[in-house]
């Protein structure tokens, strides 16, 4: 009997430890996981600031545009500058602007439709991007519903 009593105490005791221990493992992959997700935000931070540090340098050709006494002539081409600098560096971080030939729901966003060829875009309203496969932005565009001006309904 003292020899199952001693048997059973000692279970117990194995039991406590392991129970010790899966608590301080689960501490520790709770820290582990409040760890990352720092490491993650911190990444964010960072590359928002690097985004943003570039961007900053457009807001200066802006400023300088805006207040020199510029010829309308060279202004314009400032701005055609600045604008194709800033769509350099959108492209080089890796956003592309979405086609508008053809509808496509999963690109495009139809405000409207309109005489003409179904599923062809007529008019964009405003450009759509993408980033890699992720929309970005949906192109709002004008879509051809398969009538033809001057075609009768019956």
């Amino acid at each position: 009997m003292a020899r199952y009593k001693a048997e059973a105490e000692e279970a117990k005791a194995e039991a406590e430890r392991n129970l010790d221990l899966a608590k301080r493992i689960q501490a520790e992959f709770d820290n582990y996981k409040k760890r990352v997700q720092r490491d993650r935000e911190e990444q964010v931070k960072a590359a928002n600031d690097k985004l943003l540090c570039e961007l900053l340098g457009f807001l200066d050709d802006f400023e300088r545009a805006l207040s020199s006494n510029a010829s309308p002539n060279e202004f314009r081409r400032g701005v055609e500058s600045i604008h194709a600098n800033l769509r350099s560096l959108l492209q080089s971080k890796g956003l592309v602007e979405t086609p508008c030939e053809t509808f496509d729901p999963a690109l495009h966003e139809a405000l409207c439709v309109g005489e003409g060829e179904e599923g062809k875009v007529l008019e964009v309203y405003q450009k759509g991007y993408r980033l890699g496969p992720r929309v970005v932005r949906y192109a709002k565009v004008k879509v051809g519903n398969g009538t033809e001006r001057g075609e009768s309904d019956g």
